[in-house]
């Protein structure tokens, strides 16, 4: 797969400039912007242009989350920095599996994320995988049996992210308090905007199949050949300043262990103000 580069500079652009731009996102899947020099605040301008941005709050107390940044929660940070020995971000350290935003969980049309590098550590990169070429190069006896398949996702420590039984990050991803049990969905998904479909690969997640003809073993080894090919795969060194946003039905994505000091911010949010 390709990262598509754009030479703009969001900061610049109005908001409606940034609407417009906004209806790239499903069709170029992993877009990378250099040089974007932007403030916390220019960050959420941008996104608030996109959609509506999810904010990390406890929905029982409304408290904001360990991660959100204290003036703006809608950013979240990423980073293996402490505070008096406590995480202050997720994805701390350790590396990171195939995986896209909120797999055991209804993430409704929850459909970009975005990561803004401030700090980019030591050999810091990320990896992406186009999953809507993978699913339109599969061959049409594969396509027509994994169009009727359902899956239950649900997180499970030790696969794409290994954190130890204590760590705060944990109870997040296990969704306790209201996924508890993971959720179903479609293994061939149709995006919620531009209804293209692909794959919801995210074999991490994946704890039972529904409505397969072929052993899912058997099944599943085949998409992960087919899936993981050079060919879907893009790599990025991540430098300050760098902004990309990537699809979250149209690619997953992955990440080293970080060395270094790292510092990103991360924003998720829908496209409901780019395609009206």
């Amino acid at each position: 797969m390709e990262i598509v580069k754009h030479d703009i500079k969001l900061k610049d652009m109005s908001n409606e400039e940034i609407r417009l731009w906004g209806r790239t996102l499903a069709k170029d899947n992993v877009i990378l912007l250099k040089n974007q020099n932007c403030g916390k605040k220019d960050l959420v301008r941008i996104y608030d242009s996109i959609g509506r941005v999810a904010k990390p709050v406890d929905r029982k107390t409304g408290k904001k989350e360990f991660f959100a940044d204290d003036d703006y929660p809608q950013l979240m940070r990423v980073t293996n920095e402490r505070k008096d020995g406590e995480k202050i971000g997720i994805f701390a350290d350790k590396e990171l599996g195939w995986h896209s935003n909120g797999n055991a969980r209804d993430q409704g049309k929850e459909c970009s994320v975005a990561l803004y590098c401030v700090k980019e550590g030591t050999d810091s990169v990320t990896s992406f995988v186009d999953m809507r070429q993978a699913y339109r190069d599969l061959p049409d006896d594969i396509k027509n049996e994994v169009d009727n398949i359902e899956c239950l996702y649900k997180f499970k420590n030790g696969t794409f992210y290994d954190l130890d039984d204590d760590d705060k990050e944990l109870e997040m991803f296990e969704n306790r308090s209201y996924y508890i049990n993971g959720v179903k969905r479609k293994l061939v998904y149709e995006h919620p905007y531009d209804k293209d479909n692909g794959l919801y690969f995210t074999f991490h997640y994946i704890q039972e199949v529904y409505g397969n003809t072929t052993e899912w073993d058997i099944l599943n080894k085949y998409l992960m050949e087919h899936c993981f090919q050079d060919k879907y795969i893009a790599h990025h060194s991540w430098e300050p300043g760098d902004l990309i946003f990537m699809d979250q039905f149209h690619s997953l994505h992955k990440r080293n262990e970080v060395k270094g000091e790292r510092l990103l911010y991360r924003s998720s949010m829908d496209y409901r103000h780019v395609f009206k």
